[in-house]
């Protein structure tokens, strides 16, 4: 008897979860698209709170992914496949208006008996689905008023902190599937003093060569992949800790939590991450281990947030460019940050051509200086072109020295910009400022050194533009960043 796989891939996932700035919706979003790939209900316990499980309103014979907005069952039994093509892109867009969902099946028979050969050929009709458009529910006519955040028609005005707020039926889902437990509800609940959070956003590396290898051990595989990345991810955090998961599964992660712990939190995931996955038996005669990269968007909590997490995951793909040049096979964890300080992002190319580059009197456009010093690497003893790449924790050393007493930072801050001017009277400035700080006796200069000797063994308090990747590279824009968007007492 042949067999039937079947597919689906869930388009629109970022859309819909980060349409506003409002936390609850945020999360409610993410508790929509969570329901979809939960098994947590899967038993038809509490249904009605679940409407849009696969898994609870279709009885596939062998769950093959379900994970991440990408499905993949077996069905024995032609007509339950043929209910689930029916039934399931009306069930998930009616219950998540914005969704969009693709799908397709590969009678397993002939040359697609086999799982593997049918999978691929299964992506392949996925990948032709997901390129056709498709309608969105909640179409708008000129006459429907629309409600201003969303552009989307007004289905109701709800009463919210005592003003008539208009809402979208999106909104309207996202706030019903909001869980009412926790202490954050808004995003200033997860700011620190200076009203800054960090949005970040971390995935796994090579994760789809892996899958292709694994043929029969899929099904179990992927659910341990998620129960370590939520494992890593509850071990990384901590009870005091202001922090709202938004996307928790597979091997991805995106937060939003307050900008004091962002590097700390996020240097503990990674290790988590690596420690946890090492666990899988699956992955024996693969991989030792999976590793994972992360991008970190600090902003003030009223900034669009959808550009915030276009740019987190912009770094996250940056520093997964920046480690495959190091290991394409297993590329080593690593992180890369930056504090938004324009009016709106378009691009990381953008940020760097306008903000992170230094062209001066001495440094022609041949021959810029770049403010991008990162990656940050978990491990040490990262080597990329015979250098020696910097770490997360001795970032976070030389970070915390600089807010020492008698450090000079605020005078580098003055450095900076004579950077931006002359790099030979930067030089004169930097000269003058090693010696104030020496006589002052107030700030142990030769530790300092040793500090930015463990980020790059080059830099030293009398040498902070250094050859690296490349280009000449400076960490103290950086630190600044760091300075600026996290309070002296964490």
């Amino acid at each position: 008897m042949a067999k039937y796989l079947y597919g689906a891939s869930i388009q629109g996932i970022q859309e819909f979860i980060f349409a506003t700035n409002k936390l609850q919706e945020i999360v409610g979003a993410s508790e929509i698209v969570k329901s979809i790939s939960s098994n947590e209900f899967s038993r038809g316990k509490v249904k009605e709170k679940n409407p849009i499980s696969f898994e609870d309103n279709f009885k596939a014979d062998k769950i093959l992914l379900n994970a991440a907005g990408n499905i993949k069952v077996i069905f024995e039994n032609e007509d339950s496949c043929k209910e689930a093509v029916e039934n399931f892109p009306k069930m998930v867009m009616q219950n998540a208006y914005g969704i969009t969902i693709s799908q397709a099946v590969v009678k397993m028979e002939e040359e697609f008996k086999e799982q593997k050969d049918a999978i691929k050929e299964l992506e392949k009709r996925l990948k032709a689905q997901r390129n056709k458009p498709s309608l969105p529910l909640d179409l708008s006519i000129n006459i429907m008023e629309l409600a201003p955040s969303t552009a989307r028609p007004i289905v109701e005005y709800r009463n919210i902190k005592n003003v008539q707020t208009p809402m979208d039926r999106a909104s309207q889902q996202k706030r019903e599937a909001f869980p009412q437990t926790g202490d954050y509800n808004e995003l200033a609940d997860l700011s620190n003093s200076k009203n800054k959070i960090a949005v970040i956003h971390a995935d796994g590396n090579g994760l789809g060569e892996i899958v292709a290898k694994l043929g029969n051990k899929l099904s179990s595989f992927s659910l341990k992949l998620d129960n370590a990345t939520q494992k890593a991810f509850q071990d990384a955090k901590t009870d005091t800790m202001e922090i709202r998961e938004v996307i928790l599964g597979g091997d991805d992660l995106t937060v939003i939590c307050n900008a004091n712990k962002a590097l700390e939190f996020t240097r503990k995931f990674l290790d988590n991450f690596e420690k946890e996955t090492s666990k899988i038996e699956e992955l024996k005669g693969l991989r030792e281990k999976l590793t994972a990269c992360a991008g970190i968007a600090y902003c003030n909590e009223k900034y669009p947030f959808h550009y915030a997490v276009s740019l987190a995951e912009t770094l996250c793909s940056q520093t997964k460019k920046h480690a495959k040049e190091i290991d394409k096979d297993l590329a080593p964890s690593s992180l890369m940050f930056h504090n938004i300080q324009s009016s709106n992002y378009q691009s990381w190319e953008k940020f760097v051509r306008d903000e992170l580059t230094i062209i001066n009197d001495v440094n022609k456009e041949d021959n810029p200086i770049r403010l991008d010093f990162g990656p940050y690497y978990l491990h040490e003893d990262i080597k990329l072109k015979k250098e020696i790449q910097p770490t997360i924790q001795d970032l976070l050393n030389t970070s915390f020295a600089y807010r020492q007493e008698g450090s000079p930072i605020s005078r580098l801050r003055e450095w900076m910009s004579e950077l931006h001017k002359s790099s030979d009277s930067a030089a004169n400035l930097l000269k003058r400022i090693n010696e104030i700080t020496e006589r002052s006796g107030r700030w142990k200069c030769n530790i300092m050194d040793k500090n930015l000797g463990r980020l790059q063994p080059k830099l030293c308090n009398q040498e902070l533009v250094i050859k690296k990747d490349g280009y000449l590279k400076t960490p103290i824009y950086d630190i600044l960043q760091i300075h600026s968007v996290t309070e002296e007492k964490q």
